[in-house]
């Protein structure tokens, strides 16, 4: 429903492709689950079921994050995806294995049943044909197109168009047959469409996107449709009766009540006002765990919390352009000496109860992994390369160079205290070495907003942004869209692309290009690891730890099968109430 970024390749890959994790913005923390391993941490505690399903009931979801907008290709917030998972449907999906599999499409593309030509750039999907809209409308090819024209209409400020501009055209054999031509082979196509918009509620019209009635209560081919948004208060979602899967959703209503806070969250999922509670942290762990009527679902993710790194000017005429200069942070020594000032392990050991471990990489975990060890921790060294690099500290100990003082904003998403706690370990750590941070904490809609939004990390206001996000089992789409050059937003391309850093680096770029544009798995490993060195020296992100996909609920919620490529509400047509 929700996935992006599978492994693919002309010979076996491209006869099945592999998982991938949710494609857009960065996650709130982990939103899906898992069986812990290889980065520590809780198994999953989920209670054997007791005899069959019980259809009816509501299901109650304390999320303390509230979603910007309901279009899947507008939205940068896992929260958003949270929601949007149940109401759209895309042409694949990954489940908890890893393998492809059909969702909209009625069988996953390959070159052994034709569905991909001999040079991998040619994609026939065969499409169910038992799949309407909410609206009762048929769902047909004629909507893969229009969703591909919509994403590609540059008056539309779409998240991201990675891999979609790789796309000649979008063709409609018939009514259930859709052709996708691509320029050149694109390894990770198998990863895109993983949501469809109707052609027919826009009436075929691809501009305005945001502004369109459907940004608010779409219309889409998922198990659940929406039925009220009351901002600021709760999201409700009705069952879908036509849904194509037969017998689903169980339950009959899904709510997801906005909290200002995760701590707000776990009491109302203590007192039974929640059923689930979204996106724990490590550390709210033993105290759900120690509730009876509590399970926790808890596992190692592909999710990685970081530093985002500015090195454009934050303000002025330049602000936010490639070729600017951030006053503090474009310096390397200065970057590096944030990064050996911050002792990621005491984080770890005593935020996160030792639970996680230290992060060294956007891709800690799946075939394309990349784990160098962890940075190391010397505040003398720091002070030294700052030193070096004539930044001084003056009479009140903050550093200054040319009359520019060490003195930056730090920003992540409020109502998350685990966040709040490291900003404050990590705010102390700098401070002794002479470089002072602010913390302003904005909203999630707010920090994680789009270019028509003013969104400081779009627009390159800002100094320090933090925030967890992961690239999933196929690293291509995130990679390119954090860190390629072409990934810069500015004026010109209408905030498009994540590489909110404005890192520039030639050989990232070839590396990446290289690696999107070969069938070879080995030699897409070996591109990506020469991009990763690359991308982890210039410290355009510093990563502090691995997540845990950490959700909690009341034991009576049955049927979740956590999926580390996915997020928490993947499969919630499965769930039921068993009381």
């Amino acid at each position: 429903m929700a996935g992006a970024l599978g492994s693919t390749a002309l010979g076996g890959l491209l006869a099945a492709c592999g998982p991938e994790a949710t494609p857009g913005g960065p996650s709130s923390g982990g939103q899906s689950g898992g069986q812990a391993s290889g980065q520590g941490g809780s198994s999953t505690q989920v209670p054997a079921a007791a005899g069959q399903p019980k259809m009816g009931g509501t299901l109650r979801i304390a999320m303390y994050q509230e979603p910007a907008i309901l279009n899947p290709y507008l939205n940068s917030q896992t929260a958003g995806t949270e929601v949007m998972n149940l109401i759209f449907l895309g042409l694949t999906d990954v489940d908890p294995e890893g393998k492809r599999v059909p969702v909209l499409a009625s069988e996953v593309p390959t070159t052994q049943n034709g569905g991909v030509s001999a040079d991998g750039k040619t994609v026939t999907y065969k499409l169910r044909r038992d799949v309407k809209w909410h609206d009762g409308k048929p769902f047909t090819a004629k909507d893969v197109q229009f969703t591909w024209q919509a994403i590609m209409d540059t008056s539309n400020p779409i998240a991201s168009r990675t891999g979609y501009s790789s796309i000649t055209a979008v063709d409609v054999k018939d009514d259930y047959t859709a052709t996708v031509t691509y320029k050149e082979f694109y390894a990770p196509f198998a990863t895109l469409f993983p949501s469809i918009l109707p052609a027919h509620a826009y009436d075929g019209k691809t501009a305005g996107l945001d502004k369109h009635d459907q940004a608010r209560k779409p219309i889409g081919t998922g198990p659940f449709k929406v039925q009220e948004w009351s901002s600021g208060n709760h999201v409700t979602l009705a069952k879908n009766p036509d849904y194509y899967q037969k017998g689903k959703p169980y339950v009959d209503q899904v709510v997801f009540r906005i909290t200002p806070s995760r701590e707000v969250g776990i009491a109302q999922v203590k007192t039974g006002e929640a059923d689930v509670v979204w996106d724990l942290s490590e550390a709210s762990v033993p105290e759900v765990e120690s509730d009876p009527n509590l399970m926790v679902w808890a596992g190692a993710a592909p999710d990685v919390e970081r530093l985002i790194i500015n090195f454009s000017a934050p303000s002025g005429a330049t602000q936010g352009l490639p070729a600017s200069k951030h006053p503090v942070l474009s310096d390397p020594k200065v970057r590096e000496a944030i990064e050996l000032a911050i002792n990621k392990k005491a984080i770890v050991d005593k935020l996160l109860f030792g639970k996680t471990t230290v992060a060294s990489s956007p891709v800690p975990m799946g075939w394309a992994a990349y784990k160098p060890a962890p940075s190391e921790f010397s505040v003398d060294k720091a002070k030294q390369l700052l030193d070096q690099a004539g930044w001084r500290p003056g009479s009140d100990g903050i550093r200054a160079k040319d009359g520019v003082k060490m003195v930056l904003t730090y920003s992540t998403t409020t109502g998350n205290a685990l966040r709040e706690r490291t900003q404050q370990v990590i705010q102390e750590n700098l401070q002794a070495v002479g470089i002072q941070l602010e913390i302003k904490n904005l909203p999630s809609a707010v920090l994680l907003g789009q270019w028509a939004d003013n969104s400081p990390r779009k627009r390159g206001n800002y100094d320090i942004n933090m925030w967890t996000t992961n690239a999933g089992i196929d690293p291509h789409q995130h990679l390119v869209q954090y860190f390629h050059s072409s990934q810069i937003p500015t004026e010109a391309n209408k905030g498009d692309g994540f590489n909110y850093s404005r890192l520039m680096d030639p050989e990232v770029d070839k590396a990446l290009d290289e690696a999107g544009a070969t069938p070879d798995e080995t030699k897409r490993k070996a591109a990506y690891e020469r991009a990763l060195k690359g991308i982890i020296a210039s410290r355009a992100h510093i990563y502090l730890y691995n997540r845990l996909d950490v959700d909690g609920g009341r034991k009576y919620v049955q049927g979740h099968k956590p999926n580390p490529w996915s997020t928490l509400t993947w499969d919630l047509h499965e769930w039921w109430l068993n009381k």
